[in-house]
């Protein structure tokens, strides 16, 4: 059965005083209160002599008059409701209460962030305006009404549907939402204020004549108080290169390029608007090849930049520019030509980037053997790098290491091309004081194992040898198609298959936890070794996967913390455990509509498949 319609109180049979009442005092006077409890005196007196009548019944016979004075109940105890309503103290909260509690009911849900949390949005869902709405608000009564129409923090947040008619068009607004949107910008006032457009190309005019540019409307005084600026939209089409935003601090776009758009013979930067407090951007596909936009995007005050597509030589230019930038995530392209084009003028020259801590590339990386050489660069607060892409080989600053990777403490490389044991040996020869380790390995295990393992040359002697020092967080993925166990009936490993190297898998961990706790290398080293405190390896979706899975955790088990005093903290995981099977998937596409200080890098950041502290996975 469904609800019954809502009754409006002078729908209710009140008397004109108690209605009047009502609508005039908040908080009432002695005079009214008194006229509205001699009112309650007088309901309830009707409600029981109602309930009374009604159990005095002769039933079958009285059933016609049993249902008639059941109605006549009903709307008594609502009259009875509504007038110890008018007593209530919730009629007495304060304006500025009633306005924070809005606020509360506009926040996002919290079962909807929990599962969020979990998972991040995924690269096909757009724009979305918040699932709750201040106009809501405004149809529950006058005095809510009020309040919400004087509080410009409801309005904070807002989300348009913008047209095209063809790709490259500025966005219009449909003629209909044109005075909800400009009444919309009044309720803000001088209020800091987000707005995300979401811009779809029609067809040649679907629109409508009617149609107003958007731009057109962005021409109001609340402008002037814009903060964050969210636009989907054709590459060439934002439209609003006539604006200026002084106060805005955070832009995300994310445009479609058209079919050899990032190649096009006459490169054409987006027509955004003028943003001179800009100091957190997300562009996406908004930089031509061969230029580099100086006038629009204030790149020195930059404290948090993503960029994709760009290619190597674009990111090395413009490192040189955002001396100011303390987190860059790039999506990078290879371009063979290493001279800087023309038109860069201002890149030229060393740059110190003296803030910056954290990198994190998807596409390739800008540097190494067929990049860009990184002389010029320096970069002495950089403590984390992380490498996710797909089928492009492993590259590394060998050259300029030192200014490059002289701070760094993490080091994530989670790349789907063939990595080989001996190719991570000469990265990690770089950054001796690594504290946390993540790669993905997919041939010579071996190599890798033998470097990372307390006391033991390369070559298997044991001769005292202690890298990595520092590290204390290690984390391995695995791809195995060579690692495979024999098949029933096969007696020798063919075809460049071979044994898992278990046995290197246990001196490892041992070395780094059992043997430190023990002291056995306090006879041959006087420096201090981090024991390891968090292990995770993950192996892949391979056949074989599950029974590598299954030994790993025999073997791993004994060295943590349930095993005694020890610190290991491991975790040993298939792909049926993790969000996405392949872990080299691109966490920057997972939460693209998202600015900076509102999570875009939380999948690089939290989600299990990437961490080496992962939350939701069972520890051993």
């Amino acid at each position: 059965m469904g609800r019954r319609p809502e009754i409006r109180l002078h729908e209710l049979g009140l008397s004109d005083d108690i209605v009047t009442i009502a609508r005039t005092h908040r908080d009432l006077p002695q005079q009214a209160r008194e006229q509205v409890e001699a009112a309650c005196l007088s309901y309830e007196e009707e409600v029981v002599a109602l309930e009374t009548q009604i159990d005095n019944l002769e039933l079958p016979k009285e059933w016609f008059t049993r249902i008639a004075l059941r109605g006549e109940l009903a709307a008594a105890k609502e009259r009875l409701n509504a007038c110890r309503g008018l007593l209530s103290v919730k009629r007495r909260i304060p304006f500025e209460t009633m306005a924070e509690i809005f606020e509360c009911y506009l926040l996002p849900d919290s079962q909807d962030a929990i599962s969020e949390e979990r998972r991040p949005r995924l690269q096909s869902e757009l724009v979305r305006p918040p699932s709750r709405k201040a106009g809501t608000l405004c149809l529950v009564c006058r005095y809510w009404k009020t309040i919400a129409m004087a509080t410009p923090s409801l309005w904070s947040n807002m989300f348009i549907k913008a047209r095209e008619h063809r790709g490259g068009d500025p966005p219009l607004v449909r003629a209909s939402k044109v005075r909800g949107f400009l009444s919309w910008m009044d309720r803000v006032a001088s209020h800091p204020w987000s707005l995300s457009v979401q811009a779809k190309t029609t067809g040649l005019g679907r629109t409508g004549s009617t149609a107003v540019p958007l731009s057109q409307l962005l021409h109001r005084p609340a402008a002037l108080h814009l903060r964050r600026l969210t636009v989907d939209c054709d590459q060439f089409g934002v439209g609003m290169g006539e604006l200026t935003f002084p106060r805005l601090t955070s832009i995300v776009v994310w445009t479609w390029p058209r079919t050899g758009g990032h190649n096009h013979p006459h490169p054409k930067f987006p027509d955004l608007p003028s943003m001179p407090a800009l100091t957190q951007a997300v562009l996406d596909s908004v930089i031509p090849r061969n230029t580099l936009p100086m006038d629009v995007i204030p790149w020195g005050q930059l404290t948090h930049l993503y960029l994709g597509v760009i290619d190597n030589r674009q990111w090395k230019a413009l490192m040189k520019l955002c001396r100011a930038l303390q987190r860059g995530a790039f999506k990078v392209e290879l371009c063979h030509d290493i001279d800087e084009p023309p038109g860069y003028p201002e890149s030229k020259g060393p740059a110190v980037l003296e803030h910056l801590k954290e990198l994190t590339f998807s596409g390739m990386v800008p540097f190494g053997r067929d990049g860009v050489p990184m002389d010029g660069l320096s970069f002495p607060a950089l403590k984390k790098i992380r490498l996710f892409s797909s089928y492009h080989e492993l590259r590394w600053e060998f050259a300029n290491a030192h200014n490059i990777f002289g701070a760094l403490t993490h080091l994530t490389i989670l790349v789907e091309a063939w990595v080989e044991g001996d190719v991570v040996v000469k990265v990690l020869d770089t950054v001796p004081q690594l504290r946390e380790l993540y790669i993905k390995i997919c041939e010579k295990y071996e190599d890798l194992f033998e470097y990372l393992t307390y006391g033991r040359d390369i070559d298997g002697a044991r001769g005292g040898r202690f890298r990595m020092r520092h590290l204390k967080a290690l984390g391995i993925a695995f791809k195995t198609p060579w690692y495979r166990p024999l098949a029933p009936g096969e007696t020798e490993y063919v075809d460049n298959t071979r044994p898992f190297p278990y046995a290197h898998v246990q001196d490892l961990v041992a070395s780094r936890t059992l043997a430190v706790r023990r002291g056995d290398f306090a006879s041959v080293t006087s420096t201090h070794l981090q024991e390891l405190e968090s292990l995770v390896l993950a192996v892949d979706g391979e056949a074989w996967g599950p029974a590598i899975k299954e030994r790993l955790k025999e073997i791993v088990r004994p060295y943590t913390r349930q095993s005694g005093d020890l610190r290991l903290l491991a975790v040993v995981t298939g792909p049926e455990e993790r969000v996405f099977r392949m872990i080299s998937v691109d966490p920057m596409e997972l939460c693209r509509w998202n600015h900076w200080d509102d999570g875009f890098m939380d999948a690089a950041d939290n989600l299990d498949d990437f961490s080496l502290y992962p939350k939701c996975y069972s520890f051993l």
